[in-house]
């Protein structure tokens, strides 16, 4: 009984402390000294595992589940692929590229957004998300606090808006 209430909170605990640790990690940088900021390895790890459970879940319903089971199976293996490709594609496709003339952005789609330094009108930081919302007069960009790379994303916003990780309500964890 106590294990069945120890063990997730444990378990989810490390997977946190994991990631806030990879957030402080360097990023990497491009030909042009850009820094590039992606979700750890651990997100797309995640998503390939979840779509082949679902894909092994498909092929459980197509071949050797009837009637109820059917659907059912037929259902989860449909939810489990779409949070596979979500995990996989925030993984490994989209990223943060911070220049020097801005912040471009490029979606799990591959669809870029940028927001030049000059443009940046709004700067907040959500306790619950655990994301850093940009914002200018018409776009938005979201920065998840497990981005390899956060810190150093969070000190050039600093140095190019002025504002300071309170002002952006960014709790100081040491």
């Amino acid at each position: 009984m106590i294990f069945e209430n120890i063990i997730p909170v444990f378990v989810v605990s490390i997977l946190m402390a994991y990631l806030y640790s990879a957030s402080k990690k360097k990023p990497k940088k491009d030909g042009d000294e850009n820094i590039i900021l992606q979700l750890p390895k651990f997100y797309y790890l995640i998503g390939i595992t979840v779509l082949l459970g679902g894909i092994g879940l498909f092929v459980f319903a197509s071949f050797f589940a009837s009637g109820n089971d059917k659907i059912l199976a037929s259902v989860s293996s449909l939810i489990a692929i779409i949070t596979g490709l979500i995990l996989f594609s925030k993984g490994y496709i989209s990223h943060l590229k911070v220049t020097n003339i801005g912040i471009i952005e490029t979606s799990m789609f591959g669809k870029e957004n940028e927001i030049k330094w000059g443009e940046i009108k709004e700067l907040s930081f959500g306790k619950t998300s655990l994301e850093l919302k940009i914002s200018s007069a018409d776009k938005t960009i979201k920065a998840h606090m497990h981005l390899v790379g956060f810190q150093e994303l969070v000190s050039k916003l600093e140095q190019k808006t002025g504002k300071t990780k309170t002002d952006m309500g960014i709790p100081n964890k040491k």
